[in-house]
C-alpha cells in the first residue's frame, strides 16, 4: 500500500500501536531505530500487529488490574495500554468495547480468541492512528492483521488451554 500525504507516526513506524522503547528486542525490530526517539520502528506493519497481540497477551498472563484481579475486561486492558496520564482511556475504552460489542467491565475477554483478539487489534490501530484509506477507515486489510496475529500464536479455530 503506497500511502499519500503524511500518515500518522504510527503507520510510518510500522508500529500501529505506538508500543514505545524499551530493554525489549521485539522480532521484526527495524536494525535502525533512529527514525523515532520515542517509538519502536518495525521492519514491516505485520512485525507491528503482532507486538500489540503479544502485548494484550502479556498483560492477560502475567500482568494485574488496578484492583489486583486479572486484566479481563476491556477497561482494564485499556487502561494498562493507555494509562490516564497520557490518554483519555476511557474514551479509548469505550471505542474498544464498541467494537467488541460487549461492556466495559464485562469480564470475559480472551485475548486467546482469534475474533477477539483481531477486533482488539483493529480498534487499537483505528484509536492510535485515526481512520485509515481502506474500507471501513481501516490502515491494513485483512490478510495483514491475521498474518500478524499468527506471528503471535493467535490462529482462527485454535483453541488455547
Amino acid at each position: 500500500m503506497t500511502l499519500s500525504g503524511n500518515p500518522p507516526r504510527g503507520i510510518r513506524n510500522h508500529n500501529p500501536g505506538n508500543i514505545e522503547r524499551s530493554r525489549t528486542r521485539w522480532q521484526g525490530m527495524s536494525p535502525d531505530q533512529s527514525g523515532d526517539p520515542r517509538f519502536i520502528v518495525f521492519s514491516h506493519p505485520v512485525w507491528g500487529v503482532r507486538a500489540i497481540a503479544r502485548t494484550l497477551i502479556t498483560y492477560q498472563d502475567d500482568r494485574h488490574a488496578k484492583d489486583g484481579s486479572r486484566i479481563d475486561s476491556v477497561r482494564e486492558l485499556i487502561e494498562r495500554w493507555a494509562p490516564a496520564h497520557e490518554n483519555d482511556t476511557d474514551s479509548y475504552a469505550k471505542r474498544v468495547a464498541k467494537a467488541l460489542g460487549i461492556g466495559l467491565d464485562q469480564e470475559s475477554v480472551d485475548v486467546y480468541d482469534y475474533a477477539t483478539m483481531r477486533a482488539l487489534v483493529t480498534a487499537i490501530i483505528g484509536h492510535e492512528n485515526g481512520a485509515g484509506p481502506l474500507p471501513g477507515g481501516a490502515w491494513y486489510d485483512e490478510k495483514l492483521i491475521a498474518d500478524g496475529l499468527s506471528l503471535a500464536g493467535i490462529l482462527p479455530g485454535v483453541v488455547h488451554g
